[in-house]
């Protein structure tokens, strides 16, 4: 491993790759507003399916409901991946639960951690979030099939030196202590998820990924609040089905099969998980 290897580049990710004709190509950015930005105006501009953008740190990174993520210099990944699935509408919904599923994956092979996913783009270590998933599509102009798709994946890998900001200092986590922070895992990290997340995109509608999607979710079993149309209903969290669709049993008996886009879910509270 070079000296610099915990500098991000196209040689220092691809070295970890064990798969040969992966389609990616690389931009790398000090800075950007936004990953995801960044890579749908590329998108925009006609950009090949492939295209994968990671900067340092981010002014403005996002998650789902518009939510900020603290993205701060020299301790995650923040990426972007450019698709253009030849998938139904359908199908591509499966494109961030297969991605919650390759980073699980690979944060358990590179840093030996355990991952859950907190349905539907959320992975958790010890108890925190340590990364969000967000996936951005636009339709053709006949809106029949998709235009493409930009996967983003931000990861809190190791500590920041000052810690997290004081509001999501009770949920947010890294992965790594500084102590326990190798230089060069980010790269190796990044490749894993990628190769990992190819791999099941190339499968898509074959749903390769589900039955670890399953098998990792923190939910099942736990209170939580279920949070639509500014009403808010405690439930039981059940099981995940074959849509990746949470099914929810409220206290007055009633029962609700959940979809990614229809709620926001709060846990009440995680309980350890063996």
């Amino acid at each position: 491993m070079s000296i610099d290897s915990d500098t991000f580049s196209e040689n220092n990710i691809s070295a970890h790759f064990t798969q040969n004709n992966l389609p990616f190509r690389f931009e790398f950015h000090s800075v950007l507003d936004s990953t995801n930005n960044y890579l749908i105006t590329l998108a925009g501009q006609h950009e090949p399916e492939g295209k994968v953008v990671i900067a340092e740190t981010q002014s403005s990174g996002r998650g789902r409901l518009d939510r900020h993520f603290f993205s701060p210099p020299g301790t995650g990944i923040y990426m972007s991946l450019l698709l253009r699935p030849q998938q139904s509408a359908q199908n591509a919904q499966m494109i961030t639960p297969a991605a919650a599923v390759a980073v699980a994956e690979a944060i358990e092979k590179v840093t030996s951690k355990q991952a859950k996913i907190k349905w539907v783009n959320d992975i958790f270590c010890d108890g925190k979030k340590v990364c969000g998933i967000l996936t951005e599509t636009a339709f053709s102009p006949e809106g029949e099939k998709l235009a493409y798709a930009v996967l983003g994946i931000g990861i809190n890998l190791k500590e920041p030196g000052s810690g997290f900001p004081e509001q999501i200092r009770t949920t947010a986590g890294a992965i790594l202590s500084e102590k326990e922070y190798i230089p060069g895992t980010r790269n190796m990290l990044a490749a894993a998820i990628l190769e990992n997340f190819w791999r099941f995109y190339r499968e898509l509608d074959q749903k390769t990924f589900l039955s670890e999607y399953k098998k990792r979710s923190m939910l099942t079993g736990q209170r939580i609040l279920v949070i639509q149309d500014a009403v808010s209903k405690e439930a039981t969290a059940g099981e995940i089905d074959d849509a990746c669709r949470l099914e929810v049993f409220f206290d007055d008996g009633s029962s609700a099969i959940l979809n990614a886009g229809e709620v926001r879910i709060k846990p009440l509270r995680i309980e350890s998980l063996p």
